[in-house]
């Protein structure tokens, strides 16, 4: 039912004429929609990444490479995707193979909604337990089979909703990890995690 105005209900005066002129009411905007995450997971503790984006090879302390068994010397990048840093191990003979480890600040990618809106393109699409409490994914382009077949992974965590710090890793013949290497991303991504929640404050 709608109410009927106060002006109708009280008593009608012949003699005046009211022509009230008052200043009409403001009208809120209606709220914005929420924005499209294309189904990935919303990040309720964004993280700043900033104050590593001038020096990646700082999301991995000297401690945390050796616990992880990184022996390669860091090389920081800067390309279209984001600052990133990368180390390479040699192994010795008779395979001279090389690992290779990468990490990424993808500050273009419009965050973990990008993949999930692209999930059809990818030779491999994972959804991950979240690393650090933030969400996770593995995925990527393996043209001659499964990671594990390939020997690479390439595993996303969400740290804002438009922002992923992207962990890429090739195992050489003989890598202690051979088999396993979104399990050896995961391991590298928690560590990386921990550095970027330690330098945004958050424990």
């Amino acid at each position: 039912m709608i109410k009927k105005s106060a002006l109708v209900l009280a008593p009608l005066l012949t003699s005046v004429l009211i022509t009230g002129c008052g200043a009409p009411a403001a009208v809120s905007p209606p709220p914005a929609p929420p924005p499209d995450l294309h189904g990935a997971p919303s990040v309720d503790k964004p993280l700043e990444t900033g104050s590593l984006h001038q020096d990646p090879c700082r999301v991995l302390s000297p401690e945390q490479l050796v616990a992880l068994g990184i022996a390669g010397a860091p090389q920081a990048d800067s390309d279209v995707s984001g600052p990133s840093c990368e180390w390479d191990d040699i192994g010795g003979p008779p395979h001279y193979t090389v690992d290779s480890l990468r990490v990424t600040f993808v500050v273009g990618g419009d965050g973990l909604k990008l993949s999930y809106a692209r999930r059809d393109a990818y030779s491999y699409f994972r959804e991950l337990p979240r690393v650090e409490g933030y969400p996770a994914i593995a995925a990527g382009s393996t043209p001659g089979g499964t990671p594990e077949e390939e020997g690479t992974c390439e595993l996303a965590v969400g740290v804002t909703d438009d922002l992923v710090v992207l962990t890429q890793v090739h195992l050489g013949n003989g890598s202690p990890s051979t088999g396993e290497p979104c399990g050896r991303a995961g391991q590298v991504a928690t560590e990386v995690m921990k550095t970027i929640k330690a330098a945004s404050g958050v424990h």
